[in-house]
């Protein structure tokens, strides 16, 4: 059955209707095994548990790679991208969240009617597949309001995301983790997941969100004169962030309001969520590790035959066990 995203509270209220306030969300690997345990409570009311450290993940996955073709380490992700997609569900703050807030609230939400200059935000490459935007809170766009007054984003960029390393080859997967990985057929491995997030990431940014587009080349130097040349043509100042420090001093040479993101390297061993923010968490994990097992269920980010449209409406594959 494949579900949205949004609609995984339906899988929840079947958890708890047969008694299950507990999920156990595990890779089916067993170096990996179990990695978080979800309690539900209620929609604002729920409780992760991180059933192992992030340098526990770290060695499970180097075991991984001891174990089996060095194909079947490298599809699952990075500690510091599982930490990653941990915080595109929300439920973990960057690590300089003051130090952002300050720069918004200095130069964020101008006073247009009083003749200031609107503000728009843009994005390098390296935090677009952790749903920037919506951490950072810099707008609303189902309430059109916030810190920005739109998005700047810059083709170099999307780009950058668009790489595509697909499995033509499901027999090392299943010998190593079971049949469930025929699935993989014709699917993106590892990173490029990653980028197909970032690429539905900033679609969805310019084609629902206020935004324009600039043309550049790819590269660090081609995006920051990108965004500088948007900002010397057109009536507008640009906030840019980014995840890379040499990135965000290059901006600043081109006098562009730049920040850099400092990234979460650790989990805590627990903390809260609401019931959409485990949505979130669920569709990144998902997608991050490929396939996810919980109680009675396997959980497909990638399937045979998924789609663009697919990959737009955040939509998963949920299989009865």
């Amino acid at each position: 059955m494949k579900i949205n995203r949004e609609n995984l509270t339906v899988l929840f209220n079947r958890f708890l209707d047969r008694g299950d306030s507990e999920i156990t969300v595990s890779h089916p690997s067993r170096e990996i095994g179990e990695l978080l345990t979800i309690e539900l409570g209620d929609y604002d009311d729920c409780t992760i548990h991180f059933e192992q450290s992030v340098e526990d993940y770290a060695e499970a996955r180097n075991e991984v790679r001891r174990n089996h073709p060095e194909t079947i380490a490298k599809d699952l992700p990075g500690a510091s991208e599982y930490v990653k997609a941990v915080l595109a569900s929300g439920i973990i703050e960057i690590n300089n969240r003051d130090e952002v807030q300050t720069l918004v609230e200095r130069y964020g939400n101008p006073d247009l009617m009083a003749g200031h200059r609107p503000v728009f935000a843009g994005f390098d490459t390296n935090l677009l597949p952790w749903r920037i935007d919506r951490i950072l809170g810099l707008r609303d766009p189902e309430e059109g309001v916030g810190y920005v007054n739109g998005f700047v984003l810059a083709s170099g960029v999307r780009d950058e995301l668009d790489w595509d390393y697909k499995c033509h080859d499901t027999d090392p997967f299943v010998d190593a983790f079971g049949d469930q990985y025929e699935e993989y057929w014709n699917q993106p491995l590892g990173d490029a997941r990653h980028g197909r997030m970032g690429l539905v990431r900033y679609r969805n940014i310019r084609d629902i969100q206020q935004a324009h587009e600039i043309d550049c080349d790819t590269g660090d130097e081609a995006i920051v004169e990108g965004y500088d040349n948007y900002e010397e043509q057109h009536r507008g100042e640009i906030l840019l962030f980014s995840n890379d420090r040499t990135f965000v001093e290059r901006a600043r040479s081109h006098t562009i309001l730049a920040q850099w993101i400092d990234l979460p390297d650790s989990l805590p061993g627990k903390t809260t969520a609401t019931w959409g923010e485990v949505e979130h968490l669920l569709h990144m994990l998902a997608i991050s590790f490929g396939i996810l097992e919980l109680p009675s269920v396997t959980m497909y980010g990638v399937w045979r035959g998924k789609d663009e449209l697919d990959w737009r409406r955040e939509r998963l594959k949920v299989d009865a066990r």
